[in-house]
Protein backbone atom coordinates (compact mmCIF):
# COMPACT_ATOMS: atom_id res chain seq x y z
CA UNK A 1 0.00 0.00 0.00
CA UNK A 2 0.77 3.88 -0.27
CA UNK A 3 2.32 5.86 1.61
CA UNK A 4 1.87 9.40 0.98
CA UNK A 5 3.36 13.48 2.30
CA UNK A 6 0.66 15.99 2.15
CA UNK A 7 1.01 16.80 -1.38
CA UNK A 8 0.28 14.11 -2.82
CA UNK A 9 -2.64 13.40 -0.68
CA UNK A 10 -3.70 16.79 -1.70
CA UNK A 11 -3.54 15.88 -5.34
CA UNK A 12 -5.10 12.36 -4.72
CA UNK A 13 -8.09 14.77 -3.35
CA UNK A 14 -8.48 17.23 -6.03
CA UNK A 15 -8.26 14.50 -8.71
CA UNK A 16 -10.70 12.60 -7.09
CA UNK A 17 -12.76 15.66 -6.69
CA UNK A 18 -11.86 17.64 -10.72
CA UNK A 19 -11.55 14.33 -12.64
CA UNK A 20 -13.86 12.09 -11.11
CA UNK A 21 -16.31 14.53 -10.48
CA UNK A 22 -17.06 13.40 -6.70
CA UNK A 23 -17.71 16.33 -4.86
CA UNK A 24 -15.70 17.35 -1.63
CA UNK A 25 -18.64 16.96 0.48
CA UNK A 26 -19.07 13.31 -0.46
CA UNK A 27 -15.41 12.40 0.19
CA UNK A 28 -16.36 14.42 3.76
CA UNK A 29 -19.62 12.59 4.44
CA UNK A 30 -17.69 9.11 3.75
CA UNK A 31 -14.29 9.96 5.94
CA UNK A 32 -16.68 11.77 8.88
CA UNK A 33 -18.98 8.19 8.68
CA UNK A 34 -15.57 6.17 8.70
CA UNK A 35 -14.63 7.89 11.98
CA UNK A 36 -18.27 7.83 13.25
CA UNK A 37 -18.14 3.79 12.95
CA UNK A 38 -14.63 3.53 14.78
CA UNK A 39 -16.12 5.43 17.77
CA UNK A 40 -19.31 3.23 17.85
CA UNK A 41 -17.27 0.49 18.09
CA UNK A 42 -14.69 0.86 20.07
CA UNK A 43 -16.22 3.30 22.24
CA UNK A 44 -20.03 2.17 22.33
CA UNK A 45 -20.56 3.58 26.26
CA UNK A 46 -18.71 7.14 25.22
CA UNK A 47 -22.38 8.55 25.89
CA UNK A 48 -20.64 12.49 25.91
CA UNK A 49 -18.22 13.17 23.05
CA UNK A 50 -16.22 16.20 22.93
CA UNK A 51 -15.10 17.10 19.06
CA UNK A 52 -12.41 20.06 18.73
CA UNK A 53 -12.70 21.46 15.46
CA UNK A 54 -10.24 23.14 13.40
CA UNK A 55 -10.83 25.70 10.22
CA UNK A 56 -9.94 23.52 7.30
CA UNK A 57 -11.12 20.23 5.99
CA UNK A 58 -10.19 18.35 9.02
CA UNK A 59 -12.48 20.38 10.61
CA UNK A 60 -15.26 19.21 8.60
CA UNK A 61 -14.68 15.80 9.02
CA UNK A 62 -15.45 16.07 12.78
CA UNK A 63 -18.29 18.31 12.24
CA UNK A 64 -19.58 15.79 9.69
CA UNK A 65 -18.99 12.95 12.67
CA UNK A 66 -20.67 14.96 15.16
CA UNK A 67 -23.85 14.69 13.12
CA UNK A 68 -23.72 11.19 12.66
CA UNK A 69 -23.19 10.90 16.61
CA UNK A 70 -25.63 13.05 17.37
CA UNK A 71 -28.18 11.00 15.32
CA UNK A 72 -27.06 7.82 16.46
CA UNK A 73 -27.97 8.98 20.51
CA UNK A 74 -24.69 10.40 21.67
CA UNK A 75 -24.36 13.21 23.57
CA UNK A 76 -21.76 15.67 21.51
CA UNK A 77 -20.83 19.11 21.81
CA UNK A 78 -18.32 21.04 19.68
CA UNK A 79 -15.75 23.84 20.02
CA UNK A 80 -14.55 25.86 17.19
CA UNK A 81 -10.92 26.16 18.17
CA UNK A 82 -10.53 29.11 15.51
CA UNK A 83 -13.92 30.38 16.30
CA UNK A 84 -15.35 30.12 12.86
CA UNK A 85 -15.03 27.96 9.84
CA UNK A 86 -15.68 28.42 6.13
CA UNK A 87 -16.68 26.10 2.58
CA UNK A 88 -17.52 22.75 3.49
CA UNK A 89 -17.01 22.71 7.05
CA UNK A 90 -19.29 25.56 7.49
CA UNK A 91 -22.03 23.36 5.75
CA UNK A 92 -21.53 20.89 8.23
CA UNK A 93 -21.72 23.43 10.74
CA UNK A 94 -25.21 24.10 9.80
CA UNK A 95 -27.09 20.76 9.29
CA UNK A 96 -25.34 20.06 13.29
CA UNK A 97 -26.89 23.61 14.16
CA UNK A 98 -30.07 22.22 12.30
CA UNK A 99 -29.93 19.05 15.10
CA UNK A 100 -30.13 21.59 17.79
CA UNK A 101 -26.26 21.30 18.48
CA UNK A 102 -24.59 24.72 18.89
CA UNK A 103 -20.67 25.53 19.33
CA UNK A 104 -19.38 25.91 22.40
CA UNK A 105 -18.14 29.56 23.87
CA UNK A 106 -14.59 28.05 25.32
CA UNK A 107 -12.80 25.17 26.77
CA UNK A 108 -14.93 23.17 29.22
CA UNK A 109 -13.70 20.43 31.60
CA UNK A 110 -12.23 17.81 29.84
CA UNK A 111 -13.02 15.34 32.66
CA UNK A 112 -16.81 15.93 32.13
CA UNK A 113 -16.23 13.53 28.27
CA UNK A 114 -15.73 10.22 28.09
CA UNK A 115 -14.00 10.89 24.40
CA UNK A 116 -12.64 13.27 22.62
CA UNK A 117 -12.18 13.48 19.02
CA UNK A 118 -9.01 15.64 17.72
CA UNK A 119 -10.21 17.62 14.22
CA UNK A 120 -8.01 20.59 14.40
CA UNK A 121 -5.25 19.68 11.90
CA UNK A 122 -5.35 17.56 9.53
CA UNK A 123 -2.67 16.36 6.85
CA UNK A 124 -2.16 19.85 5.36
CA UNK A 125 -1.11 21.25 8.72
CA UNK A 126 2.79 22.32 9.22
CA UNK A 127 4.12 22.77 12.32
CA UNK A 128 4.24 24.70 14.81
CA UNK A 129 1.69 25.10 16.57
CA UNK A 130 0.26 28.65 16.86
CA UNK A 131 -2.24 30.47 19.83
CA UNK A 132 -5.05 29.55 20.47
CA UNK A 133 -4.58 25.86 19.09
CA UNK A 134 -1.33 25.81 21.04
CA UNK A 135 -2.86 26.31 24.81
CA UNK A 136 -5.70 23.37 23.98
CA UNK A 137 -2.78 21.12 22.46
CA UNK A 138 -1.21 21.66 25.13
CA UNK A 139 -4.03 21.12 27.70
CA UNK A 140 -4.75 17.81 26.23
CA UNK A 141 -1.19 16.60 26.48
CA UNK A 142 -2.52 16.74 30.14
CA UNK A 143 -5.88 14.82 30.03
CA UNK A 144 -6.65 11.22 30.48
CA UNK A 145 -9.37 11.09 28.76
CA UNK A 146 -9.46 8.81 25.53
CA UNK A 147 -8.76 11.20 22.45
CA UNK A 148 -9.23 10.02 18.80
CA UNK A 149 -7.69 12.04 16.06
CA UNK A 150 -8.89 12.68 12.79
CA UNK A 151 -6.67 11.72 9.86
CA UNK A 152 -3.32 12.70 11.82
CA UNK A 153 -3.32 13.89 15.53
CA UNK A 154 -2.67 17.87 15.50
CA UNK A 155 0.76 19.14 15.88
CA UNK A 156 2.17 16.96 13.35
CA UNK A 157 3.52 17.20 10.14
CA UNK A 158 2.33 14.20 7.31
CA UNK A 159 5.34 14.62 6.03
CA UNK A 160 8.09 12.90 8.40
CA UNK A 161 8.01 10.96 11.31
CA UNK A 162 9.86 13.96 13.65
CA UNK A 163 7.57 14.39 17.08
CA UNK A 164 6.72 17.98 17.27
CA UNK A 165 5.66 19.51 20.81
CA UNK A 166 3.01 20.37 21.44
CA UNK A 167 1.02 17.76 19.55
CA UNK A 168 -1.79 15.46 20.39
CA UNK A 169 -1.10 12.42 22.21
CA UNK A 170 -4.01 9.94 20.87
CA UNK A 171 -5.34 6.62 21.22
CA UNK A 172 -6.54 5.91 18.00
CA UNK A 173 -6.01 7.72 14.59
CA UNK A 174 -8.29 7.21 11.43
CA UNK A 175 -6.39 8.46 8.81
CA UNK A 176 -8.16 8.46 4.96
CA UNK A 177 -7.56 5.96 1.88
CA UNK A 178 -3.70 5.85 2.57
CA UNK A 179 -1.54 5.97 5.59
CA UNK A 180 0.82 9.06 5.83
CA UNK A 181 4.62 9.19 6.84
CA UNK A 182 3.95 10.11 10.10
CA UNK A 183 1.81 7.55 11.23
CA UNK A 184 4.37 5.14 10.49
CA UNK A 185 7.82 6.78 11.45
CA UNK A 186 8.20 6.77 14.48
CA UNK A 187 9.42 8.91 16.57
CA UNK A 188 6.33 10.13 15.39
CA UNK A 189 3.87 7.48 14.96
CA UNK A 190 3.71 6.89 19.17
CA UNK A 191 1.35 9.76 18.92
CA UNK A 192 -1.32 8.05 16.65
CA UNK A 193 -1.78 5.18 18.76
CA UNK A 194 -3.97 2.48 16.91
CA UNK A 195 -4.30 3.21 13.69
CA UNK A 196 -7.58 2.49 11.08
CA UNK A 197 -6.95 3.51 7.50
CA UNK A 198 -10.42 4.01 5.62
CA UNK A 199 -11.34 3.69 2.24
CA UNK A 200 -13.30 7.16 1.34
CA UNK A 201 -13.61 6.59 -2.47
CA UNK A 202 -10.12 7.78 -3.71
CA UNK A 203 -9.21 5.90 -6.63
CA UNK A 204 -5.46 3.73 -6.56
CA UNK A 205 -4.63 5.50 -10.30
CA UNK A 206 -4.62 8.43 -8.67
CA UNK A 207 -1.01 7.56 -6.78
CA UNK A 208 0.26 5.43 -8.76
CA UNK A 209 3.30 8.01 -9.17
CA UNK A 210 3.82 8.07 -5.41
CA UNK A 211 7.42 6.24 -4.75
CA UNK A 212 6.62 5.44 -1.29
CA UNK A 213 5.50 1.78 -0.43
CA UNK A 214 4.57 -0.06 3.12
CA UNK A 215 4.83 -3.79 3.06
CA UNK A 216 1.72 -5.66 4.37
CA UNK A 217 2.69 -9.23 3.01
CA UNK A 218 5.17 -11.41 0.89
CA UNK A 219 4.43 -14.04 -0.85
CA UNK A 220 6.40 -16.90 0.29
CA UNK A 221 9.22 -18.66 -1.50
CA UNK A 222 8.52 -21.92 -3.87
CA UNK A 223 11.28 -24.65 -4.24
CA UNK A 224 11.24 -26.76 -7.04
CA UNK A 225 10.81 -30.51 -7.01
CA UNK A 226 14.07 -30.97 -8.53
CA UNK A 227 16.24 -27.90 -6.60
CA UNK A 228 19.75 -29.70 -5.24
CA UNK A 229 22.08 -27.68 -3.08
CA UNK A 230 23.99 -26.40 -5.67
CA UNK A 231 20.70 -24.74 -7.36
CA UNK A 232 19.81 -23.35 -4.01
CA UNK A 233 22.71 -20.77 -3.89
CA UNK A 234 26.58 -20.58 -2.58
CA UNK A 235 26.43 -17.86 -0.08
CA UNK A 236 30.35 -16.87 0.97
CA UNK A 237 30.74 -14.63 3.72
CA UNK A 238 33.46 -12.80 4.34
CA UNK A 239 34.66 -10.74 7.62
CA UNK A 240 35.63 -11.54 11.39
CA UNK A 241 38.79 -10.17 13.11
CA UNK A 242 39.71 -10.44 16.62
CA UNK A 243 37.11 -9.73 19.04
CA UNK A 244 34.54 -10.06 16.87
CA UNK A 245 34.07 -13.36 15.37
CA UNK A 246 30.77 -13.66 16.76
CA UNK A 247 29.23 -11.57 14.00
CA UNK A 248 30.09 -13.67 10.90
CA UNK A 249 29.40 -16.82 12.83
CA UNK A 250 25.75 -15.42 13.26
CA UNK A 251 25.58 -14.30 9.96
CA UNK A 252 26.29 -17.95 8.32
CA UNK A 253 24.19 -19.74 10.66
CA UNK A 254 21.30 -17.42 9.40
CA UNK A 255 21.91 -17.99 5.83
CA UNK A 256 21.84 -21.68 5.72
CA UNK A 257 18.27 -21.68 8.06
CA UNK A 258 16.73 -18.51 5.59
CA UNK A 259 17.30 -21.56 3.12
CA UNK A 260 21.13 -21.76 1.28
CA UNK A 261 21.89 -24.07 -0.29
CA UNK A 262 25.89 -23.94 0.79
CA UNK A 263 27.15 -21.25 3.21
CA UNK A 264 30.94 -20.25 3.12
CA UNK A 265 32.75 -18.08 5.60
CA UNK A 266 36.23 -16.18 4.37
CA UNK A 267 37.82 -15.09 7.63
CA UNK A 268 41.88 -14.13 8.76
CA UNK A 269 43.80 -17.36 8.53
CA UNK A 270 45.23 -17.50 12.29
CA UNK A 271 41.65 -17.23 13.30
CA UNK A 272 39.76 -19.96 10.88
CA UNK A 273 40.08 -22.72 13.86
CA UNK A 274 37.39 -20.95 15.65
CA UNK A 275 35.17 -21.07 12.69
CA UNK A 276 36.03 -24.57 12.03
CA UNK A 277 34.89 -25.49 15.71
CA UNK A 278 31.84 -22.97 15.93
CA UNK A 279 30.17 -23.66 12.30
CA UNK A 280 29.01 -27.30 11.38
CA UNK A 281 27.18 -27.02 8.57
CA UNK A 282 29.04 -24.01 6.68
CA UNK A 283 32.73 -24.17 5.59
CA UNK A 284 35.35 -22.34 6.18
CA UNK A 285 38.34 -20.50 3.99
CA UNK A 286 41.41 -18.88 5.37
CA UNK A 287 42.00 -15.92 3.58
CA UNK A 288 45.58 -13.61 4.16
CA UNK A 289 45.40 -11.83 7.06
CA UNK A 290 46.43 -11.96 11.12
CA UNK A 291 43.58 -10.64 13.37
CA UNK A 292 41.93 -9.22 10.28
CA UNK A 293 41.99 -9.24 6.86
CA UNK A 294 44.61 -8.32 4.76
CA UNK A 295 44.24 -6.36 1.14
CA UNK A 296 45.46 -9.50 -0.72
CA UNK A 297 42.72 -11.15 0.36
CA UNK A 298 40.92 -10.08 -2.78
CA UNK A 299 42.87 -12.19 -4.89
CA UNK A 300 42.01 -15.50 -3.23
CA UNK A 301 38.29 -14.44 -3.02
CA UNK A 302 38.41 -13.48 -6.77
CA UNK A 303 39.96 -17.05 -7.63
CA UNK A 304 36.73 -18.75 -6.24
CA UNK A 305 34.30 -16.63 -7.64
CA UNK A 306 32.64 -19.09 -10.21
CA UNK A 307 31.88 -21.10 -6.84
CA UNK A 308 29.72 -18.75 -5.44
CA UNK A 309 26.08 -16.73 -6.04
CA UNK A 310 26.60 -13.79 -3.65
CA UNK A 311 29.21 -12.16 -1.62
CA UNK A 312 28.54 -10.47 1.94
CA UNK A 313 31.39 -8.94 2.94
CA UNK A 314 31.68 -6.60 6.67
CA UNK A 315 30.35 -8.40 9.54
CA UNK A 316 32.98 -7.97 11.99
CA UNK A 317 35.39 -7.11 9.09
CA UNK A 318 36.77 -4.19 11.89
CA UNK A 319 37.71 -0.31 10.50
CA UNK A 320 41.20 -0.54 9.15
CA UNK A 321 43.19 0.83 6.00
CA UNK A 322 44.06 -2.58 4.49
CA UNK A 323 39.76 -3.48 5.01
CA UNK A 324 39.15 -0.25 2.74
CA UNK A 325 41.61 -1.29 0.33
CA UNK A 326 39.89 -4.75 0.28
CA UNK A 327 36.01 -3.15 0.19
CA UNK A 328 37.25 -1.13 -2.72
CA UNK A 329 39.14 -3.83 -4.54
CA UNK A 330 35.92 -5.91 -4.23
CA UNK A 331 33.72 -3.84 -5.56
CA UNK A 332 35.79 -3.56 -8.39
CA UNK A 333 36.11 -7.11 -9.65
CA UNK A 334 33.81 -8.66 -8.07
CA UNK A 335 31.27 -9.23 -10.58
CA UNK A 336 28.09 -10.97 -8.82
CA UNK A 337 25.90 -9.76 -6.36
CA UNK A 338 27.72 -7.87 -3.33
CA UNK A 339 26.15 -7.26 -0.09
CA UNK A 340 27.80 -4.80 1.87
CA UNK A 341 27.13 -4.85 6.01
CA UNK A 342 28.32 -3.40 9.10
CA UNK A 343 32.54 -2.23 8.86
CA UNK A 344 32.29 -2.89 4.72
CA UNK A 345 29.91 0.05 5.21
CA UNK A 346 32.39 2.27 7.68
CA UNK A 347 35.13 1.14 5.09
CA UNK A 348 33.56 2.08 2.58
CA UNK A 349 32.57 5.12 3.83
CA UNK A 350 36.46 5.99 5.52
CA UNK A 351 37.41 5.86 2.06
CA UNK A 352 34.99 8.62 0.73
CA UNK A 353 35.16 6.84 -2.79
CA UNK A 354 31.54 6.40 -2.60
CA UNK A 355 31.60 7.00 -6.81
CA UNK A 356 32.96 2.85 -7.06
CA UNK A 357 29.39 2.17 -6.40
CA UNK A 358 28.18 4.04 -9.45
CA UNK A 359 30.55 1.73 -11.82
CA UNK A 360 28.92 -1.89 -11.03
CA UNK A 361 27.41 -3.33 -13.18
CA UNK A 362 25.64 -6.53 -10.82
CA UNK A 363 23.69 -5.70 -7.81
CA UNK A 364 25.01 -3.81 -5.07
CA UNK A 365 22.68 -4.33 -1.76
CA UNK A 366 24.19 -1.59 1.05
CA UNK A 367 22.53 -2.92 4.59
CA UNK A 368 23.16 0.49 7.10
CA UNK A 369 21.11 1.28 10.52
CA UNK A 370 21.61 5.13 10.87
CA UNK A 371 24.82 5.94 12.40
CA UNK A 372 26.56 3.93 9.32
CA UNK A 373 24.48 5.22 7.07
CA UNK A 374 24.99 8.49 8.45
CA UNK A 375 28.86 7.82 7.50
CA UNK A 376 27.97 7.24 4.14
CA UNK A 377 25.58 9.74 3.33
CA UNK A 378 27.15 12.74 5.66
CA UNK A 379 23.19 13.40 6.76
CA UNK A 380 21.92 14.53 10.01
CA UNK A 381 21.56 11.59 12.39
CA UNK A 382 17.67 12.88 13.27
CA UNK A 383 16.97 13.91 9.60
CA UNK A 384 17.51 10.32 8.92
CA UNK A 385 15.47 9.00 11.26
CA UNK A 386 12.79 11.19 10.92
CA UNK A 387 12.81 10.88 6.99
CA UNK A 388 13.72 7.27 6.74
CA UNK A 389 11.76 5.98 3.47
CA UNK A 390 13.01 9.19 1.73
CA UNK A 391 16.21 9.15 2.76
CA UNK A 392 17.30 5.52 1.43
CA UNK A 393 15.35 6.17 -1.96
CA UNK A 394 17.11 9.40 -2.73
CA UNK A 395 20.78 7.48 -2.09
CA UNK A 396 19.85 4.14 -3.55
CA UNK A 397 19.19 6.32 -6.94
CA UNK A 398 22.03 8.36 -6.42
CA UNK A 399 24.34 5.61 -6.23
CA UNK A 400 22.85 3.14 -8.09
CA UNK A 401 22.69 0.89 -5.52
CA UNK A 402 19.93 -1.10 -3.16
CA UNK A 403 19.65 0.11 0.40
CA UNK A 404 18.43 -1.46 3.42
CA UNK A 405 17.90 1.23 5.53
CA UNK A 406 17.91 -0.16 9.68
CA UNK A 407 15.97 1.81 12.32
CA UNK A 408 13.07 1.16 14.59
CA UNK A 409 11.52 0.69 10.96
CA UNK A 410 13.25 -0.54 7.85
CA UNK A 411 13.40 0.77 4.42
CA UNK A 412 14.71 -0.60 1.41
CA UNK A 413 15.32 1.56 -1.30
CA UNK A 414 15.64 0.48 -4.79
CA UNK A 415 18.00 2.23 -8.01
CA UNK A 416 15.34 2.26 -9.73
CA UNK A 417 13.24 5.15 -7.61
CA UNK A 418 11.21 2.99 -5.38
CA UNK A 419 11.05 2.56 -1.40
CA UNK A 420 9.23 -0.25 0.65
CA UNK A 421 8.68 -0.28 4.22
CA UNK A 422 8.89 -2.97 6.45
CA UNK A 423 6.81 -2.19 9.94
CA UNK A 424 7.99 -5.83 11.51
CA UNK A 425 9.96 -6.25 14.37
CA UNK A 426 9.82 -5.56 17.90
CA UNK A 427 12.19 -3.50 20.35
CA UNK A 428 13.42 -7.19 21.88
CA UNK A 429 15.44 -6.48 18.61
CA UNK A 430 17.23 -3.79 19.77
CA UNK A 431 20.50 -6.34 20.39
CA UNK A 432 24.01 -6.85 19.06
CA UNK A 433 23.97 -8.90 16.36
CA UNK A 434 20.48 -8.82 15.00
CA UNK A 435 21.87 -6.92 12.09
CA UNK A 436 24.69 -9.64 11.42
CA UNK A 437 21.58 -12.03 11.55
CA UNK A 438 19.51 -9.67 9.09
CA UNK A 439 22.89 -9.80 6.62
CA UNK A 440 23.24 -13.76 6.46
CA UNK A 441 19.12 -13.52 5.90
CA UNK A 442 19.39 -11.16 2.67
CA UNK A 443 22.91 -12.93 1.20
CA UNK A 444 20.78 -16.08 1.07
CA UNK A 445 17.82 -14.93 -0.79
CA UNK A 446 19.99 -12.99 -3.12
CA UNK A 447 22.27 -15.82 -3.27
CA UNK A 448 19.25 -18.36 -4.50
CA UNK A 449 18.61 -16.35 -7.57
CA UNK A 450 15.19 -14.53 -6.42
CA UNK A 451 14.52 -10.88 -8.01
CA UNK A 452 16.41 -8.57 -5.74
CA UNK A 453 13.85 -6.62 -4.71
CA UNK A 454 11.43 -9.31 -3.78
CA UNK A 455 14.60 -11.12 -2.02
CA UNK A 456 15.10 -7.48 0.32
CA UNK A 457 11.04 -7.23 0.72
CA UNK A 458 10.98 -11.18 2.04
CA UNK A 459 14.19 -11.18 4.40
CA UNK A 460 13.33 -7.95 6.16
CA UNK A 461 9.58 -9.31 6.34
CA UNK A 462 11.48 -12.69 7.57
CA UNK A 463 13.58 -11.01 9.76
CA UNK A 464 11.05 -8.79 12.04
CA UNK A 465 8.69 -11.55 12.05
CA UNK A 466 11.04 -13.96 13.36
CA UNK A 467 11.95 -11.40 16.21
CA UNK A 468 8.32 -11.00 16.85
CA UNK A 469 8.06 -15.12 17.24
CA UNK A 470 11.09 -14.79 19.68
CA UNK A 471 9.73 -11.87 21.77
CA UNK A 472 6.30 -14.52 22.24
CA UNK A 473 8.18 -17.09 23.28
CA UNK A 474 10.98 -15.61 25.13
CA UNK A 475 10.63 -12.00 26.40
CA UNK A 476 11.46 -8.76 25.32
CA UNK A 477 14.39 -8.30 27.74
CA UNK A 478 16.05 -11.68 26.81
CA UNK A 479 15.42 -11.58 22.93
CA UNK A 480 19.40 -12.85 21.47
CA UNK A 481 20.39 -12.50 17.68
CA UNK A 482 20.42 -16.05 17.79
CA UNK A 483 17.03 -16.50 18.48
CA UNK A 484 15.99 -15.11 15.53
CA UNK A 485 17.92 -17.93 13.69
CA UNK A 486 16.18 -20.20 15.77
CA UNK A 487 12.91 -18.89 14.93
CA UNK A 488 13.40 -18.07 11.26
CA UNK A 489 11.48 -21.45 10.29
CA UNK A 490 8.14 -20.27 12.47
CA UNK A 491 8.76 -17.02 10.70
CA UNK A 492 8.28 -18.47 7.10
CA UNK A 493 5.37 -20.39 8.53
CA UNK A 494 3.16 -17.72 9.61
CA UNK A 495 4.12 -16.15 5.92
CA UNK A 496 2.79 -19.38 4.33
CA UNK A 497 -0.82 -19.48 6.77
CA UNK A 498 -1.06 -15.51 7.11
CA UNK A 499 -0.67 -15.68 10.77
CA UNK A 500 0.41 -12.23 11.36
CA UNK A 501 -0.80 -8.68 12.21
CA UNK A 502 -0.83 -6.13 10.09
CA UNK A 503 0.05 -2.18 11.06
CA UNK A 504 -3.03 -1.15 11.02
CA UNK A 505 -6.80 -1.81 10.60
CA UNK A 506 -8.18 -1.32 6.92
CA UNK A 507 -11.78 -0.13 6.97
CA UNK A 508 -13.61 -0.24 2.94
Amino acid sequence: MKVLNSEEMSLADRRTIQELGIPSLVLMENASLAVARVIKGKFPEASKVLVLVGKGNNGGDGLACARHLKLWGYRVDVLLVFGEVKGDALFQLNLLRALGVEPLKELPPLEDYHLIVDAIFGTGFQPPVKPPAEAIIKTLERTKVPILSVDIPSGLSADSGKLYTPSVKANITVTFQFPKICHLLHPASKQCGELYVAHIGIPEVFVEDVRREVILRVEPPKREPDIHKGRAGHVLLVGGSVGKTGAIIMSAKSATRAGAGLVSVGVPQNLNPIFEVALTEEMSIPLPGEDFLYYGAWETILKEQDRFSVLGIGMGMGRTEEGQRLVLKLLEVWEKPILLDADALNNLADSKRLEVLKERGSPTILTPHVGEFERLSGLPKEDIIHNLMDRALEFAVNNKCYVVLKSSRTAIGTPDGRCFLSTRGTPAMAKGGVGDVLSGILSALVGRGFEVEYALKLGVFLHGLAGEIAEREKHTESVRALDLVEYLPNAYRSLETGNYGLPFNYLY
